[in-house]
């Protein structure tokens, strides 16, 4: 569990300014208060609630000035794993029509939400990583980083619109495109990096692969990442193996999730360094100030780097 303790300790300290007896007990309060208020004179608006704003931005653009959206966790500094809902959260799903979360394990907490809602057999729940790109609990749930993702959301949540509001159809299938269409630097970038024969990676935990996967990198050490992500230990052949991949210099990067460092993590980061193996930094959460295509587009400039450095 130390992995663990030490992933919700890394959220907190950067979330507010809690005493450090404090952090592992109860958390930050400040940092729970992640929700907004709805704007004044909306309520002839469709309001969704998202559970991550990545996905609340693309609902924002497909609905434009017919949906009023909220996003749950715009913090980047909250852990979605371990986020615990308030009396607002629930409000704001129960007052909701449509509701959009990763789902797959990665925000149960939205789930049981739901199920308490009042009216939660008449709202639309997307599951984006079951729904959209079915992924089931137990896999790989961080599917924002499939480039594919995105596009299929928005034409997703255009047709689930419709339905609820008929006579903007055209409008929300319009602006889905155009969306998908202001993607497209991200889908170039993809296609610049895309490597032409399969190149080996190691990875600290599996928030990247998917990406990884649409860029032709392989992922030399799965088994040390699924455990990092787990929050277990992970097994000491699987430490020697990455070890032997840094030292031999197997691998031509690095990719670090700087959001869940533990002792074993940190360890391989200076391996790393001490072998001048290029280190991709990335995130879980969206960083503040950047959209997604923003986020996205600089975490593969960063792996343009490290391909060209080697």
């Amino acid at each position: 569990m130390e992995n663990k303790i030490m992933r919700k300790k890394w959220y907190s300290i950067l979330a507010g300014g809690c005493t450090a007896s404090l952090l592992l007990l109860s958390g930050c309060a400040d940092t729970s208060k992640t929700t907004t208020s709805a704007p004044a004179n909306s309520d002839n608006k469709i309001k969704i609630v998202a559970a991550e704003n990545f996905y609340g931005e693309v609902a924002k653009a497909v609905g434009g000035n017919r949906v009023e959206v909220t996003s749950i966790l715009d913090n980047p500094n909250v852990d979605p794993h371990d986020y615990e809902p308030t009396a607002e959260t629930s409000k704001l799903v129960n007052d909701a029509q449509v509701i959009v979360y990763n789902g797959a394990g990665y925000d149960a907490w939205m789930d049981k939400v739901i199920k308490s809602s009042s009216s939660a057999s008449s709202k639309s729940a997307i599951q984006v990583a079951e729904d959209i790109m079915g992924v089931k609990e137990g896999e790989n749930e961080h599917v924002w980083y499939d480039p594919t993702t995105m596009p299929k959301l928005a034409i997703k949540l255009a047709d689930d619109l419709s339905k609820l509001d008929p006579i903007q159809k055209e409008a929300f299938n319009k602006r889905a495109q155009s969306y998908i269409k202001s993607l497209e630097p991200l889908k170039e970038k993809v296609q610049e990096l895309k490597q032409q024969s399969t190149t080996n990676i190691d990875v600290s935990e599996p928030v990247f692969d998917y990406m990884a996967k649409a860029l032709n990198l392989k992922v030399n050490n799965s088994k040390f990442a699924r455990a990092i992500d787990e929050g277990t230990d992970p097994a000491p052949s699987d430490i020697a193996a990455l070890q032997n991949d840094l030292n031999g210099k197997k691998v031509k990067l690095l990719v670090h999730n700087t959001q869940n460092s533990t002792p074993v993590v940190d360890n391989i980061v200076k391996l790393a360094n001490s072998n001048s193996i290029p280190i991709v930094k990335v995130t879980e959460t969206e960083p503040k100030g950047k959209n997604y295509l923003q986020w996205m587009v600089d975490q593969l400039d960063d792996v343009a780097k490290a391909i060209e450095s080697k």
